[in-house]
């Protein structure tokens, strides 16, 4: 599998919503650490609910359906980080507009223009100890397979993604928080894993996951 189509990233959302679910009280439990404690809820309603539009209707290009996602989730999941992968969802969209298949390139683009409008909404930056530290490396390993490979492949920029985003992820349990909510817990909030970071690596998680599947057919 060298490209991802309109149908793949049907199936990938479709993962993300199962893994959202699994693990809702999971990222429950590391926000109530340090936020509010209703992540869980608000990315398995987000997901859920993008699911279910992406299963009612039909999308000619990539692009189209991650506005429709973006669209929704700010609809169904009006919470800061329902908030921000919406606009990071709507900013890759308008990016990949007209695009029918995603290849490795794309894929690194999607990522970056996510992560970008994180950036920019958020006021955050690699290290604040939020989404982005596992968000950015996951996208950076994309570029690495791109530019060290000599035959880049779709499949293992996906998994070498999803490694990174697993270590970033966890590396953020050493970090203090510097934004959001977290903030107000400084020093404290070392030794906590941050639940954007872990949001971001279930996301890729669930681009792994489909992959894995679909290569063993």
């Amino acid at each position: 599998m060298e490209t991802l189509k309109v149908e793949d990233f049907k199936v990938i959302f479709k993962e993300i919503g199962k893994l959202m679910n699994k693990n809702k009280e999971y990222l429950c439990k590391l926000d109530g650490a340090l936020g509010d404690g209703d992540i869980g809820v608000t990315m398995n309603t987000g997901f859920s609910n993008v699911n279910l539009v992406l299963e009612e209707e039909k999308y000619d290009d990539i692009g189209e359906l991650l506005i429709k996602s973006g669209t929704v989730m700010s609809d169904k999941a009006p919470s800061t980080m329902g908030t921000l992968l919406a606009f990071g969802f709507l900013n890759a969209g308008k990016s990949l507009k007209g695009v029918k298949e995603v290849n490795i390139s794309k894929l690194y683009e999607l990522f970056t223009n996510i992560a970008e409008e994180i950036i920019k909404r958020g006021k955050a930056e690699v290290g604040d100890k939020t989404i982005l530290d596992s968000l950015v490396p996951g996208a950076n390993a994309i570029k690495t397979e791109i530019n060290d490979s000599d035959n880049p492949s779709l499949t293992n920029a996906i998994a070498s993604a999803y490694e990174e985003a697993r270590k970033g992820m966890e590396e953020t349990t050493n970090m203090k928080s510097n934004k959001g909510r977290a903030s107000r817990y400084l020093e404290k909030s070392v030794g906590k894993q941050d639940p954007g970071a872990t949001v971001a690596k279930l996301i890729f998680e669930g681009f792994y996951n489909s992959i894995k599947f679909n290569d063993s057919k």
